[in-house]
């Protein structure tokens, strides 16, 4: 259980650096030079301090400088703005999420997904989350870890758009039922934000106990019993 802990840290932290490097400055000075980076120090009418990817820092005199442009660096050339943003672009894409659950399972689930943009239209990729709810079944707190794998189907290629969505993967129990996860999802993308409605299922075994008599003393036995929960599932997200 300690690993999917850290796993689930690791990819938050992942998120949020992927989501940092999405805006970057562009330093143009005056000799020609151009440094891309992150600027993280700043004194007024004197210089700039620059972090690049590579974990390199450049200080830069104000008078040597240009200009300075802010760029997204993970889109098409032709889209640097970030207030200009426009259909999807091939290459690596990542969404937050929030979703709100009725049903079988009542709760929360707060999701990350990470993966490829194959065209303007399809997404694939995968996540994971984590669930708190209340099981309607047993009355007693449910919380997960889902892991997913993720496909999205844009229909209109615009920057508002209806799409499809499915989600398949494990939802791993800290208190609960382990079992698969499924989810079927029909939204609309309006730019960066997105919202959706869909049902989800969870299915899995538990177990119960019965006393068996048949030897001398009696025992109590485990019966596996099939699970299965159906949810109502509205979510929020964000595209990046």
């Amino acid at each position: 259980m300690k690993k999917l802990f850290f796993l689930v840290l690791m990819l938050i932290s992942s998120t949020i650096s992927a989501f940092s490097q999405l805006n970057t400055e562009t330093v143009y000075l005056k000799n020609g030079s151009v440094i891309k980076g992150e600027i993280v120090e700043y004194q007024p009418n004197k210089l700039i301090k620059i972090a690049t990817s590579d974990n390199n820092f450049f200080v830069c005199n104000i008078e040597d400088i240009d200009k300075i442009t802010r760029e997204t660096s993970s889109v098409d050339k032709k889209n640097t703005s970030t207030s200009d943003y426009v259909t999807p672009q091939k290459g690596y894409r990542f969404f937050i999420a929030a979703d709100q659950m009725t049903g079988d399972l009542t709760g929360f689930k707060f999701t990350t997904t990470h993966g490829a943009q194959l065209n303007n239209k399809i997404f694939f990729g995968g996540g994971l989350g984590f669930c708190v709810a209340e099981d309607g079944k047993s009355w007693e707190t449910y919380l997960s870890i889902p892991v997913y794998a993720d496909f999205r189907y844009d229909i209109l290629d615009k920057k508002i758009t209806p799409f499809i969505g499915a989600r398949a993967g494990v939802a791993f129990a800290i208190e609960g039922i382990t079992g698969f996860y499924g989810n079927l999802s029909f939204g609309g993308r309006f730019k960066r934000f997105s919202i959706s409605m869909g049902v989800e299922t969870l299915k899995g075994s538990d177990l119960y106990y019965k006393f068996d008599n048949d030897d001398y003393y009696g025992t109590y036995v485990e019966i596996p019993e099939p699970y299965r929960a159906f949810s109502f599932v509205t979510r929020f997200a964000f595209e990046f």
